[in-house]
Formats: C-alpha cells, structure tokens, sequence
C-alpha cells in the first residue's frame, strides 16, 4: 500500500541526504585542521529557548489497548490522523533541511575557486567588508546588538515580524501543552485510582460471598441440629435462612455486575487519556525543537527577546539610512561579488553580502559552517523522531489488522479514507 511505503521512500532520501553529509562534514574538518593554531576554537553556545521539562521516559508513546469495535475503528482513526500530522512535520523539516544544505554546499564551491578569480573575489569582499565598517564607523549610536547579531538576522529581514508573532504563537501554545500534560496525567492518574477502587470492591465482595455461605451453612446445620435434637418445627427458620441466602445473593450479583460495568467504563476512558496524552506529547516535542531551532537560527533566547533586538535592529537600519554616501560602491562591489558566484554556480548568492568577510576569513566561515551543522543537526534529530513514531504508527495499524482479520476491510478504508483527505 502507498500509505505504509511512504516511510520507506523517506528512508532513501534520509540515506542520501547522510552520503552529502558526510562529505560536508569532511570539508569542514579539513578546513578547521588547516586554520587552527594549536588553541581550540571556542564558540559562544546561545542559551536555549525553552528548556524541555519532561523526560525522555515521560515523553514516551504509551501503547493503549482498544477494546470494542467502536474503540477500534476510533483508534485506526487517530493512528492516521497522527500519521498526517508526523508526515507534515517531517516534510517542514526536510524543506528547511534542504536549504541549510544547499547553504553549506555553496560554501565548498566558494572554497573551489582559485587563481585570478580568488584574487578578485578577495579583493572585491575586502572592499566590501571595509566599505560596510566605514558606514558602521560614522554612527554614533547606543545599541545592544552586535555586528555578528545584525548578519544573522539581515538575511530574514522580510520576514522577521512574522517570526516574532509566530514565536510568541508557539510559547503560548507550548504552555497550554504542558497545561494539557499535567491535566492529562492527573486524570490518568485518578482513573488508575478508581480502577484500582473497583478491584477492592470486586475483591471485597468474593470475600463476604464466601462469609455469607459460611454464615448460611452454618445456620442449615444448626437448624438441623435443633431439629432432631428438640423434634422442633423449622419450617419458617429455614425458610427464612433460604430468603436470606437469596437477597444476599441476588445484593452481590448486582454490585459484581455493577462493578464489571464501572470497570469497562474506566478502561474505556483510560485508553482515552492515554491517546489523547501520546497525542499531547508529540506536539510538545515538536513544538519545543521548532522553538529550539529558531532560538539557535535567529540567536535570540525567547520571543521577548527575540522583539528587542528586532527593535535595536530597526534603530541600526535607521541610522543606516543617514550615511549612504558610499552606496554606490557598496553596490558595485555586490554586483562584482555576484557575477562571481553566479559563475561558480552558487545557489544563495544573496546571502554572501551579509558574510563577505566570511570568504575571506577562514575561522568566520568555520564558524558559520559550525552554526549550519548544528542547525542540520537539530532538522536530522526532528525528522528522525517523527519518522519513528510514524513507523510505531504505522506497526500498530499492521497489528491490529493482523489481530483482527475480519476488521481488515473495514481498517483498511478508514487509511484509505485519511490519505484521500490528507
């Protein structure tokens, strides 16, 4: 079926994508032999956006057990519907992956070029980067953010509005998740406890069934002790004993089947929690490594400030504006710079203005090249998590076909029914 070898399809991608990798990664160590001096390069490590306050253990899916055909069908539902959300998840991911790739691959074709073209390339980025600390030089200004916070977020300037709303977004849905978390697991918890409530029940009446009989015989044999010890009539004694023998019974088989009702209900209803926790927590991780990435693609700690040094930002372009005196070569030396890498093929042309003085400078691109394998790294982790829960999905929707063979048609038009919506 195409649902279930789309993972495989991923797979091949994941593979190939590990084979460029590898070959990125190679460059970047032979790179950082050749510039280091005997000392290790230290890089300052942003702090992170949001700390993830669960375990690994409690993030953990927790397998529930469908009962009914209802509670079957219901759960073919929302293994799908999870399977939608991972498959988005994944191919989000994989769209920023590619980009950060493509990124790192213009970086070994700037390193490919030599002899007249290096030299002109050197030249025209020095110019560049000299141009650009003449205008940073005649500003008189009082800025918290740095020449190295400006670079990395000149590249999104278009979008970082955007960015700002969308981080607020999601450090408010990230609490309401975590509120949802705790909400979940002290409802589970409670229904683990009226569970067990019901098994002490259950448990109480065997034993004063087993009381009762005892009880009941023993009044028998001592009616029939008097009986033929005093010739008495006990008639309305055993009579009475039997009346008693069936209220009791009739009292016990009510509570059992009570509590066997009470039972099914609060099973029902832990499976429901444990879907709807599973669920809970998968938006949690995800939700908290986009967080992550952004914080560590944009440099910010949290959206509060992530808007302040948008708003120094803003200030710094204001006073841009007052000295474009040497706009005119700024622009000459970004075409020049252009019509090189257009040459040489390189794909994010655009971006070299911001980190000219990253061509020229070894340690700045080894630095950036760190910063892209770091940001790789966290979109690898991020596909990776998905596409085994996807799989674990996946698995659970084979089993129970395979546990119930006379579902299997009805299993496999729910799938089919998802794909067509999704």
């Amino acid at each position: 079926m195409a649902f279930f070898s789309r993972w495989r399809k991923a797979k091949k991608i994941k593979d190939s994508d590990e084979v460029s990798e590898s070959t990125l990664d190679n460059e970047s160590d032979t790179i950082s032999d050749n510039t280091s001096d005997g000392t290790d390069e230290n890089f300052d490590e942003e702090e992170d956006a949001g700390s993830k306050d669960l375990s690994d253990e409690e993030l953990a899916q927790e397998k529930s057990v469908p009962v009914s055909y209802l509670d079957k069908k219901r759960f073919v539902n929302e293994c799908c519907e999870t399977v939608a959300e991972l498959d988005r998840q994944i191919s989000d991911a994989r769209h920023e992956y590619e980009k950060v790739t493509s990124f790192l691959t213009d970086i070994q074709k700037i390193d490919r070029i030599a002899g007249d073209d290096r030299k002109e390339l050197t030249e025209i980025c020095k110019n560049i980067v000299n141009l650009t600390n003449e205008r940073n030089s005649y500003k008189n200004r009082t800025l918290t953010i740095s020449d190295a916070e400006v670079r990395r977020l000149e590249p999104y300037e278009e979008s970082l509005v955007d960015e700002i709303k969308k981080m607020y977004e999601e450090e408010a849905y990230q609490r309401a998740i975590e509120s949802d978390i705790n909400n979940l697991g002290k409802e589970k918890k409670m229904l683990y406890g009226e569970r067990k409530e019901i098994v002490e029940k259950q448990n109480a009446l065997k034993a004063m069934a087993k009381i009762l009989t005892v009880l009941i015989i023993s009044l028998m044999i001592l009616l029939a002790v008097i009986y033929y010890t005093f010739n008495v009539d006990m008639t309305f004694p055993y009579l009475g004993v039997i009346l008693l023998a069936a209220i009791s019974a009739t009292v016990l088989f009510l509570e059992s089947g009570k509590n066997r009702k009470d039972m099914i209900i609060t099973e029902r209803k832990i499976n429901k929690a444990i879907n709807l926790l599973n669920k809970v927590k998968i938006k949690y991780v995800n939700n908290i490594n986009v967080l992550d990435y952004s914080c560590e693609k944009y440099g910010v700690k949290n959206a509060l400030d992530f808007e302040k040094k948008w708003n120094e930002y803003c200030k710094m372009k204001e006073y841009e504006r007052r000295f474009r005196e040497n706009t005119d070569k700024l622009s000459f030396n970004n075409n020049c710079l252009m019509d090189i890498l257009k040459k040489y093929n390189v794909e994010d042309r655009d971006v070299w203005v911001s980190h000219a003085i990253a061509i020229n400078d070894n340690k700045e691109m080894v630095e950036i090249r760190h910063e892209l394998n770091g940001r790789r790294q966290k979109l690898r982790e991020r596909i990776e998590y998905n596409e085994s829960i996807r799989s674990q999905k996946v698995e659970e929707i084979n089993k129970l076909i395979e546990e119930n063979p006379d579902m299997k048609k009805e299993i496999l038009d729910i799938v089919k029914k998802n794909i067509k919506n999704n």
